[in-house]
C-alpha cells in the first residue's frame, strides 16, 4: 500500500530524516511506485506551480501554454519519464524544507541563508564573475595550416580556434581551412576562395569551393552561391563558384535540395532534389540547371585525427563513442608547449569531430611529454588555463572516462572550492533555471559543500527549485593525493535511475539519477562552464559516450586505459 501518511509529511514539509529516507526508497523500489507518488502529489501541486509562473496567466489570457511542465494523467507506465524528473525535484524540495541539508541520494538543495553552501556559491561567483559570451558567435574555425594558408590581400586574417562571429569573411589566396558552425555543420574551404560565415546555420561561397558535411543535427543547413542555394539533408556535398558566378553543386553522400537564385533581384527558382553522386550546375544565362558528372576531386577534405591500425585490436568499446581525446595522439601545442587545440579522435560511432580548443595563449594547458606515468598529458595550472569543445550532443544515459592526475597546486594554502575538469555547460552558457530541464553534468572536485582538496567525483547540477540550487548524483571519492594517477568513471544511466563513479576499477558510491542530461553544447575541459573554478593537475584521456557501458565495454574502456597509462585497477567495475 503506497505510504500515504508520508506523502502527507511530505506535502507538509513535517517529514523527519528518516522518515524521508523511507519515502526516498519506496519511490526507487519500482517505477511503479513513483508513479502513484507522483499522480498524487501533481494533483496537490499543480495549481501552485501555475500561479507561480506564466501557465495560469496565459491560461486566463486564452493563449497557448508554454511547454513548462506536462499536466499530469491518470495513466501509470513501466517508462515514467517526466515523473521521474518531478519525483526527484519534488523529494528535493521536502529535504530542503524540514531538514536543510543534502539528501542520502546526493541530492544537494542550497537554503539561501549566509550560511549556505548556495551563498557560497553567489559569493563565489562574485569573486570571480562569469566569463562575457558573445551571442553573436555562430562558428569556429578548426582547421588550420598556418604554413600553408595565405590569406588573400586585405583580407583579415584568422587563427587556429578562433570563434567567427556572424559575418565573418573567409577570404584565402591558398591554403585549407574548416569551419565548424555551432549547428555542427562543418565546411572546409580550399583558396582561392571567398566564404561569408552568415549564422550558424547558412553560408555563402562567392568564389572558389566549399565542402559540407552536415549531421543530423544541422538538418536544413543551406550554402548560397551567387546564383543558387543548396539545403542540406543530411549530407556531405559540394559547391563551387568559378570566376563568372557560376556554381556547381556536387553531392558525395545523402540528399539535398538545390534552386537557381537570380543574382539580381534575388528570385528563387523551383527547388529540385539532387543525391548521392549526382551533380548540377547552374549557369547565368540558363533557366535551369544541367546535369554534370559529380567530382569530389574538385573539393578540400581535412583529415581526422584516427587511431593506428596496430592499436584496433587494443581499442575499447566503441559503441556510443562522442568524444575522444588522447594527448599522446591529438594535442596540437602551437608555438611551444601551450596547447591551441585537442583534437577529437575519430573511431566507431564517434564520426563528427568535435575538437576542443583554446585560441588564448595565456589560457592554453601545456603539452607534458612525461606527464602521467610516462605518457604525455596535458597540465592545467589551476588557475587560468582551459579548453572549450565545439557543440557536442549528448544524451541522457553518459558514460565519462578520463586518466587524471592532481598537481601540488591542487593543495595550495587557501582554497576553499574545488575545481572541474569537465563541464557540460559551455559557452554560449545555458541558465538552468527549472528542475525540468536537462541538467548540467560536472566531473572534478566537490565546489563548496564537502570541499576536500584532490576529493574527486561529478554530478549533475539539476537546476532550481523553488529559489534554490539543486544537484544530484552527486559523489565524491576520499581525497586522492598529488601525483597519484586514476582512471575515473562516472556513468549516469538516467533509462536504470542510477549514477555511479569508480575510481580505479573500485566502485566508490551509486546514486539515483532522475532527471534528463541529454543537450548540445560546448564542453568546457579544466574549468567550471562560466565560474573560475580551476583545475591544477594533469589529464592525459578523456572519453565521453553517448550510452550507459556495463559489464564486458565498461571493462574493456577502463583496461585499456589501465595498460596504456600503468595504472593498477581494484577489482573491474561490474554492470
Amino acid at each position: 500500500m503506497p505510504p500515504k501518511d508520508l506523502f502527507n509529511g511530505y506535502l507538509d514539509g513535517d517529514l523527519s530524516a528518516e522518515q524521508f529516507l523511507a519515502l526516498e526508497e519506496w519511490i526507487a523500489a519500482d517505477a511503479n511506485n513513483a508513479a502513484t507518488f507522483l499522480e498524487w502529489m501533481a494533483l496537490q501541486t499543480w495549481t501552485r506551480e501555475a500561479l507561480q509562473g506564466e501557465l495560469l496567466q496565459q491560461v486566463l489570457q486564452e493563449t497557448a501554454p508554454v511547454n513548462r511542465l506536462p499536466a499530469p494523467t491518470g495513466g501509470r507506465t513501466a517508462r515514467w519519464g517526466w515523473f521521474a524528473v518531478l519525483a526527484a525535484s519534488l523529494l528535493i524540495a521536502a529535504m530542503a524544507y524540514s531538514l536543510g541539508t543534502p539528501s542520502r541520494d546526493g541530492a544537494q538543495v542550497a537554503e539561501q541563508s549566509a550560511a549556505t553552501p548556495e551563498q557560497a556559491i553567489l559569493e563565489a561567483i562574485d569573486e570571480s564573475p562569469p566569463e562575457e559570451v558573445d551571442a553573436s558567435i555562430v562558428a569556429t574555425l578548426t582547421h588550420l595550416d598556418r604554413d600553408k594558408c595565405e590569406w588573400a590581400e586585405n583580407a583579415a586574417p584568422l587563427d587556429y580556434g578562433q570563434q567567427l562571429e556572424a559575418g565573418t569573411q573567409i577570404k584565402l589566396k591558398a591554403g585549407v581551412v574548416r569551419v565548424t558552425f555551432e549547428s555542427g555543420a562543418e565546411a572546409v574551404l580550399q583558396g582561392p576562395c571567398d566564404f561569408v560565415v552568415d549564422s550558424a546555420m547558412h553560408g555563402t561561397i562567392r568564389s572558389g569551393g566549399v565542402a559540407v558535411t552536415a549531421p543530423k543535427r544541422a538538418y536544413g543547413f543551406r550554402i548560397r552561391s551567387p546564383n543558387a542555394e543548396v539545403i542540406d539533408l543530411g549530407t556531405v556535398f559540394g559547391v563551387n563558384v568559378d570566376a563568372s558566378g557560376d556554381s556547381e553543386v556536387h553531392v558525395f553522400s545523402g540528399e539535398v535540395l538545390s534552386r537557381s537564385v537570380d543574382q539580381h533581384d534575388g528570385h528563387e527558382g523551383e527547388l529540385t532534389r539532387l543525391t548521392a553522386n549526382h551533380a548540377l550546375k547552374y549557369n547565368s544565362d540558363a533557366e535551369e540547371p544541367s546535369k554534370i558528372a559529380s567530382n569530389g576531386a574538385l573539393f578540400a577534405r581535412t583529415e581526422p585525427v584516427s587511431v593506428r591500425r596496430a592499436d584496433y585490436d587494443f581499442l575499447p568499446d566503441r559503441s556510443g563513442l562522442a568524444l575522444w581525446l588522447a594527448a599522446d595522439l591529438s594535442a596540437r601545442p602551437q608555438d611551444g608547449d601551450g596547447v591551441v587545440a585537442w583534437s577529437d579522435i575519430l573511431f566507431g560511432d564517434n564520426v563528427t569531430a568535435e575538437d576542443a580548443f583554446q585560441p588564448q595563449r595565456a589560457a592554453q594547458p601545456k603539452l607534458v611529454a612525461n606527464g602521467i606515468n610516462g605518457k604525455p598529458a596535458l597540465s592545467f595550472n589551476g588557475t587560468d588555463e582551459f579548453l572549450v569543445t565545439t557543440p557536442l550532443e549528448t544524451t541522457d544515459n553518459q558514460t565519462i572516462v578520463m586518466v587524471c592526475q592532481f598537481s601540488e597546486a591542487a593543495e595550495r594554502p587557501g582554497r576553499k572550492r574545488g575545481g572541474q575538469i569537465l563541464n557540460y555547460n559551455g559557452p554560449p552558457h545555458r541558465l538552468v533555471s527549472s528542475t525540468y530541464e536537462p541538467g548540467v553534468l560536472q566531473i572534478g572536485e566537490p565546489l563548496d559543500f564537502g570541499f576536500k582538496p584532490t576529493s574527486l567525483g561529478g554530478k549533475l547540477f539539476a537546476g532550481r527549485l523553488d529559489g534554490k540550487d539543486v544537484s544530484e548524483a552527486e559523489m565524491y571519492s576520499p581525497p586522492i593525493g598529488v601525483g597519484v594517477p586514476v582512471v575515473l568513471v562516472y556513468r549516469y544511466d538516467l533509462d536504470k535511475h542510477l549514477a555511479s563513479l569508480w575510481i580505479n576499477g573500485e566502485l566508490i558510491d551509486q546514486k539515483p539519477a532522475l532527471r534528463p542530461a541529454g543537450v548540445t553544447s560546448r564542453k568546457t575541459i579544466g574549468r567550471h562552464g562560466f565560474m573560475k573554478f580551476f583545475f591544477a593537475g594533469d589529464l592525459g584521456e578523456l572519453m565521453i559516450f553517448n550510452s550507459a557501458l556495463e559489464g564486458d565495454a565498461l571493462r574493456a574502456v577502463t583496461g585499456y586505459l589501465s595498460n596504456k597509462y600503468k595504472i593498477e585497477l581494484k577489482p573491474q567495475p561490474a554492470a
